[in-house]
């Protein structure tokens, strides 16, 4: 009798997650919207197969948005956006021009320069592509670096900014695993950097074995000027970045500030944004947050059905085995995570696989930490990864380029991107030196 129930039951399980999984590639093969395919076939899924009323979905999506670190995400948007609109992208590209411009491959360094710092204020890479590009993709172009190259360096680049802090997909991961986000951030320093050292060496070798011409080099009163034009810009990122370090506020907090930091610098000192400006980037940014939350919101519904169906615990089973092992634990967790961005948006897959990967990875002794600034590249490489990479189409959009030519123009830097992921996932101390020297108990 109870093997007959226990087949019973692995039979009910099976068929759960076969319809599950098939809802699920339907909707993704009908590019039906994120939200509503994870909404949707959880609603068919407890509809079909579960006694349990469906009035709890809503309820389980806003438990889901029910998070002060969540906070966040609508300010740091708010707060780029009112960067991007009042002058700082510009101002951001002259001063990094001002001093590598000269280097062989001085413009592609540029942009990678000029992302690192663009993602310390924006912490988005699609934002990233619209406001750097925009204005140096005809640069490249011009300058004689080509086509397939502009595109190439403009849309991975971009990606830097998700890594580098303040990152909304580590807001998000501290969330969901209950990792400190100031000790996030810090990882992502060491992560983002060694990103951009890999990419700017490419542009330098790139350039040498291609022989583009060089830039003049800026005179020391040009240099001067371009940091005076954007000292105040700079600030932001700096204050984010000291608050939370020095105790003054939170994540949260500190995106707040940012806001009203960003908004007195753009109106008052650079004023390049008016009152009524101020308003429409308002709109914007409560939309943009909009179509992240409700991600968050129908991924939270989708994450407990997949544990109240069982299924977390059907995936995780068979790789019980890697617990003794954290080199094959974590190649595990890249593998399915790059696996995942091929289709899935980046606050889906953090959503969907952390609450499944994280008892494992737990078990591994692998740092939280550690698996979270791993989970964030592994994410955001995604967004450049065909075919549902949002950099894709957000380039194609941008410099009226087709997908397959962004495609083209990208493969080169997706291949050194997967090599930043593998040193940045086996050399630890990349990414953790610098959280351990202020969080001592980080292992």
């Amino acid at each position: 009798a109870d093997t007959l129930a226990s087949l019973r039951y692995c039979r009910k399980q099976g068929m759960t997650i076969a319809l599950m999984f098939s809802l699920l590639a339907l909707g993704l093969f009908l590019t039906i919207p994120m939200f509503i395919v994870l909404t949707g076939t959880a609603f068919l899924v407890f509809a079909l197969t579960s006694p349990i009323p469906l009035s709890i979905l809503p309820q389980r999506a806003f438990a889901g948005l029910e998070s002060f670190p969540l906070l966040a995400i609508p300010f740091f948007i708010l707060a780029a956006n009112i960067m991007g609109r009042g002058g700082l992208s510009t101002r951001l590209i002259n001063f990094i021009q001002s001093l590598v411009g000269h280097w062989p491959g001085g413009l592609g360094v540029t942009v990678v320069i000029t992302c690192v710092l663009f993602g310390a204020i924006t912490g988005s890479s699609a934002s990233t592509i619209v406001a750097v590009g925009g204005i140096l993709y005809p640069a490249l172009v011009k300058a004689g670096y080509g086509e397939r190259f502009a595109l190439g360096v403009v849309t991975s680049s971009a990606l830097i900014g998700m890594i580098i802090p303040p990152s909304n997909a580590m807001i998000v991961f501290g969330a969901i695993a209950n990792v400190s986000i100031g000790a996030l951030f810090m990882s992502g320093i060491g992560a983002g950097l060694f990103f951009a050292l890999v990419y700017a060496t490419y542009c330098v070798v790139w350039a040498i074995i291609n022989n583009v011409p060089r830039a003049p080099r800026a005179s020391l009163a040009d240099i001067v000027q371009a940091a005076r034009d954007v000292w105040w810009g700079l600030g932001m990122p700096a204050i984010i970045l000291g608050g939370i370090y020095g105790g003054v506020f939170t994540a949260t907090e500190a995106a707040a500030v940012s806001v009203v930091y960003a908004a007195f610098v753009c109106i008052f000192v650079y004023r390049q944004l008016t009152i009524s400006a101020l308003w429409e980037v308002c709109v914007e940014s409560g939309l943009a947050s909009a179509r992240i939350l409700i991600m968050v919101g129908a991924a939270s519904v989708f994450s407990w059905m997949l544990t109240i169906s069982g299924t977390t615990h059907a995936v995780v089973e068979p790789f019980s085995d890697l617990r003794s092992s954290p080199e094959q634990t974590l190649l595990f967790v890249n593998v399915l995570s790059l696996i995942a961005g091929m289709f899935v948006d980046v606050f889906s897959n953090l959503l969907i696989l952390v609450p499944i990967l994280l008892p494992m990875v737990t078990a591994a002794g692998i740092s939280g930490t550690h698996f979270g600034v791993v989970m964030t590249v592994n994410v955001d490489i995604g967004n450049i990864t065909p075919p549902f990479g949002l950099n894709l189409f957000v380039a194609s959009g941008t410099f009226d380029k087709s997908y397959l030519t962004v495609v083209r123009a990208v493969l080169p830097w997706l291949a050194l991107a997967l090599f930043s992921l593998a040193v940045i996932t086996y050399v630890p101390e990349i990414s953790l030196w610098l959280p351990r020297q202020l969080y001592p108990e980080l292992r």
